[in-house]
């Protein structure tokens, strides 16, 4: 038999894996190993972490860069820490940083690392794409505070934009609770609408991020989904007048069922539906009695009504659950004083808890040539504190409060001298009383609007400032204050 084979001395070559014999430059790696995230977003920071290759003593780093859209912190260790300045990269990959490994009697290994700043932005998708509602909080420059709302077990599309030269690939984008809203998954583009999916729920939120693939999963924005149930109204619309010819109406003919479709367009963006018909099959006039004899109501605030809406209500009959609108030529909305009040008196009461009167108001006080204008100048539940009358007047005169419209049974609204597109949309806005819950508001955006000066017709998750009582600082999330039951 031959001798064994003596064995084979370890190779110096490997690609950088340690050589035999005695040290030296044989020991020296040609490599090290750069941990794989290279994306941050604008404005935060990610950490890069340099480490030796299997079996060789560690050696020391030195990181460096010449951009101008990130800034190296501890660039003299094996973990730098890469911060992102205001803007993105105007290209993927653009953000090159110099990795230098130095170690005793080794020649220095040099590598790079390109980095991506990015921005993500969530924004309303564009037309039908948005299927129901988006709020951006009243602050168009900051998307964090957005809202987007969809319809339970619906959906409805995002818009989001990409910036640096990152794309859709480059994230997950999953809400907190998939159980309540759960994306699609995008493509590798820069620029698309993501869909998003509801789930079973009445009323939920949850928050979608765009997070990074990284290990860290950061989250490069994010945005607050609602689900809701829609909540659907059904309205029926009658025009009274003292004659079926209708002649005291402004507008006898005027169809308000057909305002269903621009009335939902603008509904949609709370999740609700308003399912509008006429009262009369053939859309005629409904004639009705009044007590006064004439085409205008009498309305007394206190009692919620009076013999004018009893009437009415009387004459309407046969709508089940719907909420009734009664649609007249005017009315006069009173509040009737509780005593007698002598010239020079500075103060009256009424048979009301408290009024929707403000300071400043000059609403008129008695009846004809008894008349006169009453000056507020303080509120304090039922009395109201003016400028000295200039005229007796005994309990039961009346103060008027111009009113357009109340939320009774049936709901009264006045066509008065407003336009006929006006009073259509004041039909949403008195059911949004007493169907929707919703208050009187100050934004002329907001068909909750207290006055008929609207400029659009929106409903909103963004807090908007109640109008009553005076000088309130309360406000309305309109979108959660809606009953979804």
């Amino acid at each position: 038999m031959s001798k064994p084979t003596a064995p084979t001395p370890p190779s110096s070559g490997n690609g950088g894996s340690p050589a035999g014999g005695s040290g030296g430059a044989a020991c020296c790696p040609t490599d090290f190993v750069l941990t794989p995230c290279r994306i941050v977003k604008v404005g935060g920071s990610l950490q890069i972490s340099a480490s030796e290759l299997d079996g060789f003593s560690a050696g020391t780093y030195e990181w460096t860069s010449s951009s101008t859209k990130i800034r190296l912190t501890n660039p003299n260790s094996s973990t730098v820490t890469v911060e992102a300045l205001a803007n993105p990269s105007a290209s993927r990959e653009a953000e090159v940083i110099t990795v230098t490994r130095t170690a005793a009697g080794c020649s220095p290994v040099t590598k790079t690392a390109k980095v991506t700043v990015a921005k993500v932005t969530f924004s309303a998708a564009a037309g039908d794409k948005n299927k129901f509602g988006y709020d951006n909080f009243d602050t168009p420059a900051n998307t964090l505070d957005d809202h987007v709302c969809v319809k339970r077990s619906d959906r409805t599309e995002l818009h989001v934009e990409i910036e640096g030269g990152a794309n859709g690939g480059d994230f997950d984008f999953v809400c907190d609770d998939p159980a309540i809203c759960l994306p699609s998954v995008p493509g590798p583009t820069a620029s698309f609408d993501l869909t998003l999916n509801a789930g079973a729920h009445d009323k939920a939120e949850t928050t979608l991020h765009a997070k990074s693939k990284c290990p860290s999963a950061e989250s490069f924005t994010q945005i607050q989904v609602h689900v809701y149930k829609e909540k659907v109204v059904e309205v029926v619309v009658a025009k009274i007048d003292a004659t079926a010819a209708g002649n005291n109406l402004r507008f006898p003919t005027a169809d308000y069922a057909a305002h269903a479709t621009p009335a939902n367009d603008k509904l949609k963006e709370a999740v609700v539906k308003y399912e509008i018909t006429n009262y009369d099959p053939a859309n005629a006039v409904t004639p009705v009695a009044l007590a006064g004899g004439a085409a205008t109501v009498t309305y007394d605030i206190a009692a919620g009504g009076g013999a004018d809406l009893t009437a009415i209500a009387t004459a309407m009959t046969g709508t089940g659950t719907k909420t009734r609108v009664a649609i007249i030529r005017d009315m006069k909305s009173v509040y009737y004083l509780s005593a007698d009040t002598a010239i020079g008196a500075t103060s009256v009461t009424v048979t009301d808890g408290s009024t929707f009167f403000q300071v400043g108001n000059t609403p008129p006080i008695g009846t004809g040539a008894n008349q006169e204008t009453l000056t507020i100048t303080a509120l304090a539940g039922n009395t109201i504190t003016c400028a000295p009358l200039t005229k007796a007047h005994a309990a039961g005169d009346t103060i008027e409060f111009p009113a357009a419209g109340w939320s009774s049974d049936p709901i009264l609204i006045i066509e008065g001298s407003a336009s006929l597109d006006v009073t259509k949309w004041t039909v949403l806005h008195e059911v949004g009383h007493a169907a929707l819950s919703l208050s009187d508001i100050i934004d002329r955006t907001d068909f909750m609007h207290f006055s008929q000066s609207w400029t659009d017709y929106r409903l909103r998750y963004c807090p908007r400032t109640k109008n009553y009582p005076a000088g309130t600082a309360d406000t309305e999330n309109q979108w959660d204050t809606i009953p979804r039951t």
